[in-house]
C-alpha cells in the first residue's frame, strides 16, 4: 500500500517549508524554485511545498500548486521525502488535488517518497471527519500527514467552531494506517494528548510547527521551518543538536555556540511569524534566490514597517 514511501515512517528532523516564487503576473516561477530547492535540498530532512503559511498553499490556483508539485518532484529526483499541501476550499476540492498529486507521482514513474499534508478543520468538521479520510485516501494511495494549525483556523473561526482537532478524532485518525503523522501547533497540554490518543501507533510521527517552542523544547520527531530557507545551515546544526543532544558532548565552547545561534534564529522567527510569506519572500528576493517577493493573490501584505524591520536584522543581511 505504502509504494511510494517503501513502508517507511516519515522523516525525522528538519522539514523546510519554502515558499513557493510566483512571476508578477502569479505564475509559479521555475528558474527561482530551482534556486530555492538548491539553497535547502543539502540540508533539509524533508520539505513541506504548497503549505498553508509560507507556501500560500490555501490561496494558489490549483493548475499552480500542481505545477509546483511537478517541478518540485523532477528536481528533487527522490533525493528526499516532499510533503504535498492539498487542502482545498471544500472537501471535494482537496480530494481532487489528493489524486491530482497521486497521477503527477505516476506520470513521472517519481520513486520518491511523497507525503500528502493536509488541514482538514479548514474545509471539514471535526464531525465525520475520520468517514472522510477512509473514503478516497486508499485511492490516493499516497500517506497523509494532518496538520493543526489554529492561528490559520482563526481566519475561519465564524464558519468552524473547533480550530483544533479533537483528540478523540485524532485517536481516530491515528488508526487509519495510510494517516502517518501530524504537524501541530498550540497548547503544550493538547500536544500530550495527542501523542496518547497515536500512543498504538509508535511511528506516528509528531512535528513541531511553532519554530520557538522547538528551538526552547525540542520535540521528539522534528521541527517543520520556513525560517530555515533563510539560513539553512544554522537551522541544520541547531535542529541535530536539539533531536541529539549527545552528539555535542561536553564541549562548552561548541554548547555556547549553539546557544547562541538558536538564540538568533529565536529572534528572527519572531520577526516573520505574523506574516511568514510576505516577509521571507522579501528576504529571500533581496537576496538573490528569488527573482521577485511576489505573493499570491489573497495574501495580505506584511506592514512596511514590519518589513524593513525584518530585512534590517542582522541575520537576514544578504
Amino acid at each position: 500500500m505504502f509504494d511510494q514511501n517503501g513502508g517507511l515512517s516519515p522523516p525525522e528532523g528538519l522539514i523546510i517549508e519554502t515558499v513557493t516564487p510566483l512571476t508578477p503576473a502569479g505564475d509559479l516561477d521555475a528558474v527561482s524554485l530551482v534556486r530555492l530547492l538548491d539553497r535547502v535540498l543539502p540540508v533539509a530532512d524533508g520539505l513541506l511545498v504548497g503549505g498553508p503559511e509560507a507556501g500560500e498553499g490555501l490561496a494558489l490556483p490549483g493548475g499552480v500548486r500542481l505545477e509546483l508539485l511537478t517541478r518540485t518532484l523532477t528536481h528533487v529526483g527522490g533525493r528526499l521525502p516532499v510533503f504535498f499541501g492539498i487542502t482545498g476550499t471544500t472537501p471535494e476540492e482537496t480530494r481532487e488535488s489528493a489524486l491530482a498529486a497521486r497521477q503527477a507521482v505516476d506520470r513521472l514513474g517519481y520513486q520518491g517518497q511523497v507525503f500528502l499534508a493536509d488541514l482538514p478543520l479548514w474545509y471539514h468538521s471535526n464531525r465525520g471527519l475520520p468517514q472522510f479520510y477512509r473514503g478516497w485516501l486508499k485511492g490516493a494511495n499516497l500517506p497523509l500527514i494532518l496538520l493543526n494549525l489554529p492561528e490559520v483556523m482563526h481566519q475561519r473561526a465564524f464558519l468552524f467552531k473547533h480550530r483544533n482537532l479533537r483528540t478523540q478524532v485524532v485517536k481516530k485518525l491515528a488508526a487509519l494506517p495510510m494517516i502517518v503523522g501530524l504537524v501541530y501547533r498550540g497548547e503544550m497540554r493538547r500536544f500530550l494528548n495527542y501523542h496518547l490518543a497515536a500512543v498504538a501507533r509508535p511511528l506516528f510521527a509528531f512535528y513541531e510547527a511553532d519554530e520557538n517552542r522547538f528551538l526552547t523544547r525540542p520535540g521528539a520527531w522534528g521541527v517543520v521551518s520556513p525560517g530555515a530557507q533563510l539560513y539553512p545551515e544554522a537551522w541544520q546544526r541547531v535542529t541535530r543538536a536539539c533531536l541529539h543532544p549527545e552528539e555535542v558532548g561536553e564541549d562548552l565552547a561548541a554548547r555556547h555556540h549553539l546557544w547562541e545561534e538558536s538564540t538568533r534564529l529565536l529572534n528572527l522567527a519572531g520577526l516573520y511569524r505574523a506574516a511568514p510569506a510576505p516577509l521571507l519572500k522579501a528576504a529571500l528576493a533581496a537576496r538573490g534566490t528569488l527573482a521577485s517577493d511576489t505573493t499570491a493573490s489573497g495574501t495580505p501584505p506584511a506592514p512596511p514597517p514590519q518589513k524593513q524591520k525584518f530585512l534590517d536584522f542582522p541575520l537576514a543581511a544578504p
